[in-house]
């Protein structure tokens, strides 16, 4: 059962950022996902790695979580829920969601920032599966037709990403290096 938790829309977060109030905000998606593109002065934890210790080393405001609100955005909202629901059981209360997460955020024409031309995770995970299913026809005309067999079984990881919001190819491709970068502070803002 997923707990309750409060939400602010991508404008009024916004509105309250301009009125020079500290905002504790921890974008909790992948490396490569952030640094192709998130909300301006969103510190990066992503939820694998999502704790108390790795908040507290992470230079937020002290009382993030307890005394301040603690905003959480990921994508479109699902991983920042599931994130609140981590930090309830460690303890936290005072926690708010970005109502759409990055997406709305951006849709909304507020500030983003970029780190570098990094291709998003979703366009590495469509050239990874083209180049596999170019391959393996390739392969399965020129080598031996067993390799025809793995069309059906990229068709059925497909099929479950879409239907769990889940990909196994998209948590293998987050690890690769060129995606392990974090350091946005000496980038200008997109």
């Amino acid at each position: 059962m997923s707990k309750r938790v409060t939400t602010i829309s991508p404008q009024r977060l916004h509105v309250i950022w301009n009125e020079g109030k500290k905002i504790n905000l921890v974008d909790v998606r992948t490396a490569a996902e952030y640094r192709a593109g998130h909300v301006a002065g969103a510190r990066l934890i992503p939820l694998d790695e999502l704790n108390s210790e790795t908040l507290e080393a992470n230079e937020l405001h002290s009382g993030a979580g307890h005394e301040e609100t603690l905003y959480l955005t990921c994508e479109s909202g699902v991983r920042a829920q599931l994130a609140a629901e981590r930090l309830i059981d460690a303890g936290y209360h005072n926690l708010a969601l970005i109502e759409g997460g990055t997406q709305a955020w951006k849709n909304a024409g507020l500030p983003m920032r970029r780190c570098g031309n990094a291709i998003s995770l979703e366009r590495q995970v469509q050239i990874a599966v083209g180049v596999l299913l170019v391959l393996k026809v390739l392969f399965g005309f020129t080598i031996h037709e067993l390799f025809f067999a793995a069309i059906p079984l990229i068709g059925a990881g497909l099929i479950v990403a879409g239907i769990t919001n889940w990909c196994g190819m998209a948590r293998l491709i987050a690890r690769l290096p060129w995606n392990q970068g974090r350091d946005c502070s000496q980038q200008a803002t997109a």
